[in-house]
């Protein structure tokens, strides 16, 4: 049997938010690990973490938010990379090329004063300049060969062959510059264009070419995620992260984005952490999932072991509280307590109904109980 490697390994991760009421302790050591070519669920109730989890991938905790320790180990071309200790010009150059968000609310996301196009092609811009230059020298040549080329040809390729050179040299945005010059750049546009209808379609866009020069205001809300999506899977990422990509919607559009999500993870072969509250999508769409509670991952295991044998106390009273046919509804007693002053040892002791004394005073450590199935309690040995 051919081992599954760990695309993204996450190892005690510590995040703290330092706010005028206190000291919020958003995530308290979590361990998570998404393999190549998997779906990875992360769900709980609102405030668990599962967002903060997800910005510090991308290290884009919002302040006050701090990254207290911790590791973020990530595959990338040169072997696993822990992300907390890269400069600024590696993590900018990573994001959105190797690692890609799609964010819970689009039209926040979108800016309200560009088209579509112009937020793609940004994208496009700053991962694929090579690539897009050397499709435009490509499409010189082969004017020139068929005898179709214009007057300024030899000059485009001149053009052309520097900045795939050398895309950020001086003598590039000097030429930019000078208004002559600027109209040879209609070649790459030419190119930025066909590449954001191709992505445009692709997202399951009627009329890509009026689409892309719309406004973000425009836009309906399935549309306006479409759009998040093309700029999220513009690059071809390895790992997409999807927080809450349907909140909002109503559900034929969810269906439609849930069928688009499956669809494209085929087509670009890429890992998925999907972020969400809806236990229904996760049965549907997702290989494994980890329950997180106040930040804290609670249980980690196969989506069909969750949903016939979970173990964790939360994770079974969060499946009871699903109405379902023929079942007792139960909803869970008790709220999720203040991350500024949480309950010592296990945070869901007050709300657990088989909490023992150990559990008042000890955090429980997170163990294999069964095969690749892991809980966070003191009810399990090891847990202690």
């Amino acid at each position: 049997m051919i081992a599954v490697k760990n695309l993204l390994s996450i190892e005690d991760l510590v995040v703290r938010f330092y706010t005028y009421e206190g000291v919020v302790e958003a995530l308290d050591g979590v361990n998570l690990n998404l393999r190549e070519g998997e779906t990875l669920g992360v769900v709980g109730e609102t405030g668990c973490g599962k967002s903060v989890t997800s910005l510090s991938v991308l290290l884009l905790v919002p302040p006050p938010g701090v990254i207290e320790r911790g590791k973020v180990r990530f595959v990338d071309e040169s072997g696993a990379v822990n992300l907390l200790e890269q400069d600024e010009a590696y993590l900018r150059s990573m994001r959105g090329r190797d690692i890609s968000m799609i964010f819970q609310e689009p039209r926040a996301f979108l800016n309200p004063v560009y088209t579509v196009k112009d937020q793609i092609s940004e994208v496009l811009m700053l991962h694929r300049r090579e690539e897009l230059c050397q499709r435009a020298l490509q499409a010189i040549e082969r004017d020139m060969e068929s005898g179709k080329a214009n007057v300024f040809a030899p000059l485009e390729k001149a053009f052309f062959t520097t900045m795939f050179n050398d895309p950020e040299s001086d003598l590039v945005g000097f030429l930019l510059k000078i208004p002559i010059v600027r109209r040879l750049n209609r070649r790459l546009d030419k190119e930025i264009r066909g590449e954001i209808v191709r992505l445009l379609k692709e997202m399951g866009m009627p009329d890509p070419e009026r689409i892309m020069n719309m406004y973000p205001h425009e836009l309906s809300g399935g549309m306006a995620q479409r759009v998040v999506i093309a700029m999220a899977l513009a690059c071809g990422p390895k790992l997409l992260i999807a927080d809450e990509p349907t909140t909002n919607l109503d559900v034929t559009v969810q269906l439609q984005i849930l069928n688009l999500v499956r669809e494209l993870k085929q087509k670009f072969k890429s890992s998925i952490v999907y972020v969400t509250h809806d236990l229904g999508v996760v049965a549907e769409l997702c290989e494994r999932v980890a329950v997180m509670y106040a930040g804290n991952v609670v249980e980690l295991a196969n989506v069909m072991e969750i949903f016939k044998k979970p173990l964790h106390p939360y994770t079974r009273a969060l499946l009871e509280s699903i109405p379902r046919p023929g079942h007792e509804f139960k909803s869970i007693e008790g709220t999720v307590p203040s991350l500024i002053n949480p309950p010592k040892g296990c945070r869901f002791n007050d709300r657990c109904s088989n909490a023992v004394e150990k559990c008042l005073r000890e955090k429980p450590r997170l163990v294999e109980v069964e095969k690749e199935h892991f809980v966070q309690c003191h009810l399990y040995p090891g847990g202690s």
